[in-house]
């Protein structure tokens, strides 16, 4: 069995509006307007004239498009950024040379050393190591140093180590003496 749906009848919907239109008794609606014209104080007729004419101008009148400053940068437009990526630990200037701190002293973590190790082989006490790995942290950045990674520490002038940073893929990680002989650590 088929069954067809019935085709609803196409309506000619500016015909329609055609007939209401002409349906309107526009005097009707002239005279309405009028006696509530008439009913308006002089002020609020003169008001009106000026307003309502003013009103419709600026409802056709577009509006100018805001303008775009010159600095922004359209998607498509590339910007070259002169940046240096290098970390502090890789550049190595004269300046820099000459800045460096004799108190400072540096070491490359070889393949298969522990920080046990790097202490031991630059005369640093094991009980500064047992007092940083206090206060290591849950990303635990003395627990994984990997080959190639830079030691940095700072002794006091009694050979006490001052200051240990450790960096790794751009990121550096500092442990500080506190004046209670105990570390602290800063990221």
């Amino acid at each position: 069995m088929n069954r067809r749906k019935k085709k609803k009848q196409q309506v000619d919907y500016l015909d329609l509006a055609k007939q209401k239109f002409s349906s309107i008794d526009w005097q009707q609606i002239k005279q309405q307007v009028l006696t509530k014209w008439n009913m308006l104080p002089k002020l609020h007729q003169r008001a009106l004239t000026v307003l309502v004419p003013l009103l419709l101008i600026l409802l056709v009148i577009p509006l100018p498009e805001p303008q775009q400053q010159e600095e922004t940068a359209t998607p498509s437009q590339r910007v070259e950024v002169n940046i240096n990526t290098r970390s502090l630990s890789e550049q190595k200037n004269a300046q820099q040379q000459s800045l460096a701190s004799d108190a400072w002293k540096e070491y490359e973590v070889k393949s298969g050393d522990t920080l046990a190790q790097v202490f031991r082989n630059n005369g640093l006490a094991m009980s500064d190591l047992n007092a940083l790995v206090k206060v290591e942290g849950s990303d635990k950045p003395l627990s994984r140093i990997k080959q190639g990674q830079l030691v940095r520490f700072k002794l006091e002038d009694s050979g006490q180590l001052d200051i240990l940073q450790l960096e790794k893929n751009n990121q550096s990680v500092m442990f500080f003496r506190l004046s209670d002989g105990g570390f602290g650590r800063s990221k």
